[in-house]
């Protein structure tokens, strides 16, 4: 399922591509469905040379910034994939160094996660406008891809040139947008808890009722982030947890 639909949703007509990591693998997390989901991402459509950005230390800037300059010398296009919140820590290193780059055509992001009321949170368009700013990428080839741990299956837009974008997954998977208290889908337009079913979990429970607010589109749906009053979870506060860990083992 993720193979698949990775392939024609953020690959498309590229077989393969240099991609650096912003996740811990997956041997350093290994309960994580997102890590597991960006070893697949490198195994099967990275190039030999792809490489993790952050590690027990936490972002390795180093690393990242000899990654960055030799994509703008070789121009070669380049994908940078990993957690939203990542992405945020790497803003934070670039604007203190005083560095931006412009990653040669072709070159694509994928972020996941979104920020989970952390306190570095950015708005949509500032986020997205920081990737094109410090990166080089126009806005349309940043792709968000939208997970739940308890789905087979991931959903994509198909650029953020506008935010929020429109998220829509495979034939497979249907999301209905209902109120959470009557079980009722809403009317087109009006705000509701998203319910996804998912054929790809042949061997688990289909249909997953989320703590997650959105509103039905033509395409598929726009995601409004948690429910008020929602527990935060997922991949961004599990990268946060992981780096904040390295930076006190570091002191």
């Amino acid at each position: 399922s993720m193979i698949v639909n990775f392939k024609q949703r953020f690959m498309k007509d590229t077989e393969k591509i240099r991609m650096g990591v912003l996740f811990p693998r997956e041997k350093d997390l290994p309960n994580s469905s997102l890590a597991h989901y960006l070893a697949l991402a490198v195994k099967e459509f990275g190039t030999e040379d792809s490489s993790y950005l952050i590690n027990e230390n936490g972002l390795d800037i180093d690393q990242t910034l000899k990654e960055l300059s030799l994509a703008e010398e070789t121009g070669d296009p380049y994908a940078l994939i990993g957690a939203s919140y990542s992405f945020v820590h790497l803003f934070e290193e670039l604007q203190q160094l005083g560095k931006a780059f412009s990653l040669p055509k072709g070159s694509k992001i994928l972020d996941t996660g979104g920020y989970k009321n952390q306190s570095k949170e950015l708005e949509l368009d500032e986020f997205y406008q920081s990737l094109s700013t410090f990166l080089g990428v126009d806005r349309k080839d940043c792709i968000n891809m939208y997970g739940v741990t308890e789905l087979s299956t991931q959903f994509y837009d198909k650029g953020n040139s506008v935010v929020p974008s429109v998220k829509s997954g495979p034939n497979w998977i249907k999301t209905r947008v209902i109120n959470p208290l009557t079980g009722e889908e809403v009317e087109k337009g009006e705000r509701g808890v998203l319910v996804h079913c998912d054929l790809a979990n042949f061997n688990s429970v289909t249909t997953i009722l989320t703590e997650d607010l959105g509103v039905q589109a033509d395409d598929g749906f726009l995601l409004l982030g948690r429910v008020k009053g929602a527990e935060a979870r997922g991949c961004s506060i599990a990268v946060e947890e992981f780096i904040d860990f390295a930076r006190g083992s570091s002191k």
